[in-house]
C-alpha cells in the first residue's frame, strides 16, 4: 500500500524512469484535495509516452494516483502555460528539485509567498506560538501598555477565534465594542457593506489612561447571541468569490487589518495570532507583512511543532530564492525560561533553524542565509521572558493595579528592550 509520505517521490521516480534528461522546472506536479498526484509535462512528449506514463503512475501509485488520466501534457490542461506561473512548493526528491503545485480545501495561504511590495502601514507585530500557556497574550498586553506610556498610539486584534482571550483580558465586559474580527468576516462573506462595521470594531482599554485600542475576536453582538459562535466560525476562515475573482483568507484579513489601521491610526499594530497549525495561521505568520515573535518553551513538543513548520515553510524558501528576507521576521521567543535553561534553548532553536530555514554558504550563490550559534541577532537566538509566579494566569483589567512597574521591569524589561530596539529598525526601514 502506497502512502501519502511516499506518493510524490514515487511519482518523480516513475518520471524520471522514463525521461532520464527532463529539466525540472518543465514539469509541474499537482496534489489534489484528496491528495492524488498529478503530473504536467513538457509538450515535447508525444501521446504514446504520456499514456505509457499514465499507465505506470496509475500501476505504482495505486490510490494516489490522479483520477483518470494522471499525466497529461500542458498544453492539454485547463490553463496552458499558465499553469507554470501558479504558486508552488518546491521538495527535493533524491536531489532532484519537485514544482509542486498544492490543491486544497482551504488553507491556499500556506503556499503563497508572502508579499513583496505592500502599501505603506504601521510596523505590525504577530505573537504567535504552537500552544497556548506560554504567557504570549500576556507579554503583548504588558508591552501594549510600556508603548503606551511612551506616549505611543497602539491597536491591538485578537485573531485567535477559537480561543479568544485577549478582548477579555484588555476590555472590561460591558465595555467591548459591537463588532469583532469574526463578525467583520462572516459579515464579508456576503458582501454586505464592512465599512460600516469598522467605526464599531475597537474599544479604548481601561490598563492605561489612553491610546490602546482593542479589537475583539467577537464582538457584543456576538455574546448577545452566543449560540451563533460555531456557526461563525464556520464561515469566517472561507475565501471568498468576489467580483474580482477569488479572494483567499489572507487577503481578506489583510483588507480588514488596513481598514482599522485607517480608521484609528495607530503607531502600532500587535496582532495575538491562532496557536498551532491551523489552515489560517498562514496569514498572520506570512501575508500581514508583520514582525513574527514564535513563543516557545524548551521541550520536545515544542520543538517537534516547530520542525513542522519550519520544514514546510523552507520549502517557500527554496522557492523564491530572490526574496526571502520574509525569514529574518521571525525572532523566537523563550517563555517561561530560566537562566540555567538558556543554552539548552538555543542549541536546539540553533539545530531546529539549522536544519530548516537557515542555509550554507555556496561558491555559486554566495553566502547563504545563516547566523552563528550565539548571535544574537539571529532570528533563533531568543528574547527571553523569565518564568514568574506574580504572572501566571494574569488578568491585566483585574491584576495590573496590584503589580509594581518594578515587578513588571523584572520579568518583561529585558524583552521590552528588545522589542523596542526591534520597532525602530522596522520604522527606520519603513
Amino acid at each position: 500500500m502506497v502512502t501519502f509520505d511516499q506518493s510524490l517521490s514515487i511519482a518523480v521516480r516513475c518520471v524520471r524512469a522514463m525521461f532520464h534528461e527532463i529539466a525540472p522546472d518543465t514539469l509541474r506536479f499537482i496534489r489534489d484535495m484528496q491528495g492524488r498526484l498529478f503530473v504536467v509535462m513538457p509538450d515535447a512528449a508525444n501521446v504514446d509516452e504520456i499514456e505509457a506514463l499514465s499507465q505506470n503512475l496509475s500501476d505504482d501509485l495505486g490510490h494516489y494516483a490522479g483520477s483518470g488520466s494522471p499525466a497529461i501534457r500542458i498544453s492539454d490542461t485547463l490553463t496552458g502555460d499558465a499553469l507554470l506561473i501558479e504558486s508552488f512548493v518546491i521538495q527535493f526528491v533524491d536531489d532532484f528539485p519537485v514544482y509542486l503545485i498544492e490543491r486544497r480545501a482551504m488553507g491556499e495561504d500556506w503556499v503563497l509567498q508572502p508579499e513583496h511590495e505592500v502599501p505603506a502601514h504601521p510596523p505590525r507585530f504577530v505573537f504567535f506560538s504552537l500552544k497556548g500557556g506560554v504567557g504570549r497574550s500576556t507579554a503583548l498586553a504588558l508591552w501594549a501598555q510600556h508603548l503606551c506610556q511612551q506616549g505611543k498610539s497602539l491597536l491591538v486584534i485578537d485573531m485567535d477565534l477559537e480561543a479568544p482571550g485577549l478582548g477579555a483580558q484588555l476590555l472590561e465586559r460591558t465595555g467591548k465594542p459591537r463588532y469583532g474580527v469574526a463578525d467583520w468576516l462572516v459579515e464579508d462573506m456576503v458582501g454586505n457593506q464592512v465599512a460600516a462595521l469598522v467605526p464599531d470594531m475597537a474599544k479604548q482599554s481601561p490598563i492605561v489612561p489612553a491610546g490602546l485600542w482593542v479589537v475583539p475576536a467577537f464582538g457584543s453582538v456576538t455574546d448577545q447571541a452566543p449560540q451563533n459562535v460555531i456557526a461563525k466560525l464556520a464561515r469566517a476562515y472561507l475565501d471568498k468569490q468576489g467580483e474580482h475573482g477569488q479572494q483567499h483568507f489572507a487577503q481578506r484579513l489583510r483588507q480588514m487589518v488596513t481598514a482599522l489601521e485607517q480608521m484609528y491610526e495607530p503607531d502600532v499594530v500587535l496582532i495575538d495570532s491562532r496557536a498551532g497549525l491551523h489552515e489560517t495561521v498562514a496569514a498572520s505568520l506570512l501575508h500581514l507583512d508583520a514582525e513574527v515573535l514564535c513563543f516557545a518553551t524548551d521541550l520536545e513538543v515544542t520543538w517537534q511543532g516547530y520542525r513542522y513548520l519550519f520544514s514546510h515553510l523552507s520549502q517557500l524558501a527554496q522557492s523564491d530564492i530572490m526574496y526571502t528576507d520574509w525569514r529574518e521576521r521571525l525572532k523566537m521567543v523563550s517563555a517561561r525560561s530560566s537562566s540555567r535553561a538558556l543554552a539548552s534553548f538555543v542549541g536546539n532553536a540553533y539545530a531546529l533553524w539549522s536544519d530548516t530555514l537557515y542555509e550554507e554558504s555556496d561558491d555559486t550563490l554566495g553566502e547563504g542565509f545563516g547566523f552563528d550559534e550565539q548571535d544574537n541577532s539571529a532570528p533563533h537566538f531568543p528574547f527571553i521572558i523569565p518564568r514568574s509566579d506574580t504572572f501566571e494566569a494574569f488578568d491585566p483589567c483585574r491584576d495590573l493595579s496590584k503589580v509594581e512597574n518594578t515587578q513588571i521591569q523584572q520579568v518583561f524589561g529585558a524583552f521590552f528592550q528588545g522589542l523596542d530596539e526591534r520597532l525602530e529598525m522596522v520604522k527606520n526601514e519603513q
